[in-house]
């Protein structure tokens, strides 16, 4: 059975019983800056349409003849649109700025099962051993292999947004920086070639 306050407050809810309203879009917030509803699924090109819109009405040479405040003005809002735009085009980076603005951090010494990095660190061994033998086949085929672990995480991660499953999606872009790096040695190995 409700309490008394229970039922005074579901008769005549005050403001500091109800449901914190969603804070207003900060004005740095990429996403409003592009005049786009955060979400981990964007169309891009809807992205690029509004980027370009809004790039060509802020470009500084728009006011190349105003006074110095006002181009100054025109640059940093330039900058800021295309900060914005780098930053959600790319799947991973808008995973993690969306994470951000959820409350969840990573950082940078966050821990993971270690099969998984059991798994990275012989990886690695076989792309070193690859790698000193000239085995650009063998560089190659461990390289695709890990560009398709990296499609599967990237893949998986729209599902986990639309769950809301912050302590999932934080894992899961963990497991991409490990992923990402491991692709930056194939691609520093087949440069040497």
């Amino acid at each position: 059975m409700p309490t008394p306050r229970a039922r005074a407050v579901v008769a005549n809810p005050s403001s500091s019983d109800r449901a914190p309203a969603a804070a207003p879009a900060r004005p740095d917030d990429p996403f409003a800056l592009l005049g786009l509803t955060p979400s981990y699924d964007v169309d891009l090109a809807a992205l690029e349409r509004a980027f370009f819109e809004r790039s060509k009405a802020a470009h500084p040479d728009r006011v190349a003849a105003a006074p110095a405040a006002e181009r100054v003005a025109a640059l940093s809002r330039s900058r800021a649109l295309n900060d914005a735009y780098q930053l959600i085009k790319k799947p991973v980076s808008r995973a993690e700025y969306l994470l951000e603005r959820a409350g969840v951090t990573i950082g940078a010494n966050e821990r993971l099962d270690p099969a998984f990095l059991m798994e990275i660190l012989e990886l690695r061994e076989e792309l070193a051993e690859a790698r000193v033998a000239g085995n650009v086949a063998r560089v190659e085929q461990l390289q695709r292999a890990m560009q398709a672990r990296r499609a599967d995480a990237l893949g998986a991660l729209s599902g986990l947004f639309a769950a809301g499953d912050h302590a999932a999606i934080k894992h899961r872009l963990i497991v991409l920086r490990y992923i990402h790096r491991y692709l930056e040695e194939c691609d520093a190995a087949l440069d040497e070639e």
